[in-house]
């Protein structure tokens, strides 16, 4: 199987590389092909025939997103339409990843893939229209939507991840304002590129909810991270709007991943 995978030098793209390392991989990174140039996806889909296309390329720096809402828009919506449209054109299976801030928060347990998406700010907002487009688009689709990605490599956009972040930030010994009122389900991304190497296997079409089991505040996060690596650092938990960043986050964006668990042999997630 040929599997061209956009992003591939971010966190999750080069553990999905890893997990299809069996198959003739295609690694893609913006600088070999600027997703918001329809023209030029055209052109490289055609070029490389994959069997499969995994789209992980997107604009995540949820603050900067505020900012620069038209280039949000472009990579996080425009991009994933420009996807569909060359999957459909030449009969490609489309694996695009979205995000857990397609919710608002207001749920008071974990969110399932029919729960209605009503995102809080222009990532969120963004990362919906490219689901739709997608959605609409192409039927041969499968949107993941992931929350809170680690892993050994660091967000090829961000720099870094919250784990690495803190350790950083742990080690100059001041207290560090942690943000204790928005829980999340923190996801190992070599756990989620096995699971998506096994859904494309062995799953149907669809949208589906990828995380590691359970969920956690980002205080209780950072208490774990800093217990595991043996670290005696203070922290001081303040509320959202106390910490005062510019993009609002849902208080609540916990995945239930009931689809996936109901596709028999679909491997299991670390926990």
């Amino acid at each position: 199987m040929r599997v061209l995978i956009l992003g591939s030098r971010g966190q999750l793209g080069t553990d999905l590389v890893h997990a299809f390392a069996d198959c003739a991989v295609t690694p893609c990174t913006s600088e070999d092909m600027d997703i918001t140039d329809d023209s030029l996806v055209q052109q490289r889909i055609a070029y490389t025939a994959p069997d499969l296309v995994i789209n992980t390329a997107a604009f995540t720096r949820v603050d900067d997103c505020e900012r620069e809402a038209l280039r949000a828009f472009q990579v996080n919506a425009l991009g994933p339409r420009h996807l569909a449209l060359a999957c459909k054109r030449w009969d490609i299976p489309l694996a695009h990843i979205s995000t857990n801030y397609v919710f608002d928060g207001a749920k008071a347990g974990f969110y399932d893939e029919d729960d209605p998406a009503r995102p809080l700010n222009t990532y969120g907002i963004t990362k919906l229209a490219g689901e739709q487009y997608v959605q609409a688009l192409w039927e041969k689709h499968y949107i993941i939507r992931v929350a809170g990605l680690f892993g050994l490599t660091p967000s090829r956009l961000k720099g870094t991840n919250f784990i690495e972040a803190m350790l950083r930030l742990g080690s100059k010994g001041t207290a560090l304002r942690i943000v204790c009122d928005e829980s999340l389900s923190p996801t190992y991304t070599a756990d989620a590129a096995a699971v998506i190497r096994r859904l494309v296997d062995i799953g149907p079409y669809g949208v589906y909810h990828l995380a590691n089991r359970g969920g956690c505040t980002w205080l209780e996060f950072a208490r774990e991270i800093f217990a595991q690596a043996g670290m005696n650092v203070a922290l001081e938990p303040v509320t959202a709007r106390e910490y005062g960043a510019p993009a609002k986050r849902p208080a609540n964006s916990c995945l239930a991943t009931r689809k996936l668990e109901k596709i028999p042999g679909r491997g299991q997630l670390m926990v």
